[in-house]
């Protein structure tokens, strides 16, 4: 099914290094829309700050306090504001994403402009960033004249670079061991028999996905 219908992916992102939860703030909030047929996804970012319905309670919050309450509150949440069904998550922290950057040797990101943080100098134009430096390039915000919200795009750049270069065919033909070396590094409802099925898939026809 999940090859041939579409479905909504929650991305959700918590600030900590330590152990990875269900229940944490999460300050990266992140909809997936995927049609497997087309091979299209569209990502929309929603700012942690925002002030939403916290879904089953009769209280407004920021959306960020909404994963307190475990990752099912958070997709509700949306799913509310957006009027989606998401169908599945996955979740990462810092330590999480430098990990998976890292393990696909790097990832080739897009950056709509040039600024510096964490001691990395990232250009207008492709960077190709290692984990640490895809976490700083993922962070900075107050370098921005439109802040979270361009945090947001690059939070999505970097989510593109992933996506591309695990869809490669190196990286497709050798998944079972990748996924081994980072099973503790993120949180997801998707089976292993999902994964298995979507890898299949792209490698039967492995002409690249387009993200937007």
């Amino acid at each position: 099914k999940i090859t041939k219908e579409p479905f909504v992916i929650y991305l959700s992102g918590v600030d900590t290094r330590g152990e990875l939860t269900e229940k944490a703030r999460s300050d990266v909030n992140i909809l997936a829309v995927v049609n497997p047929t087309t091979k299209q996804a569209a990502l929309i970012n929603t700012p942690r700050d925002y002030y939403v319905d916290l879904a089953g309670t009769d209280s407004k919050d920021k959306l960020t306090h909404a994963g307190i309450y475990g990752t099912g509150e958070s997709m509700r949440t949306l799913d509310n504001l957006y009027g989606t069904h998401t169908s599945f998550y996955m979740r990462v922290n810092f330590a999480g994403l430098t990990r998976i950057v890292d393990a696909l040797g790097g990832v080739d990101v897009y950056s709509t402009k040039a600024f510096s943080m964490g001691g990395y100098d990232f250009t207008e134009g492709v960077n190709h960033l290692d984990g640490e430096a895809a976490l700083c390039f993922s962070r900075e915000r107050y370098a921005f004249a439109d802040g979270d919200n361009q945090r947001g795009k690059n939070q999505m750049a970097v989510i593109q670079a992933i996506i591309s270069k695990a869809s490669s065919p190196a990286v497709l033909k050798n998944y079972q061991t990748l996924l081994s070396s980072l099973s503790d590094a993120f949180l997801t409802s998707l089976s292993y028999d999902d994964i298995a099925a979507l890898v299949q898939m792209q490698l039967q026809d492995i002409a690249g996905r387009h993200v937007t």
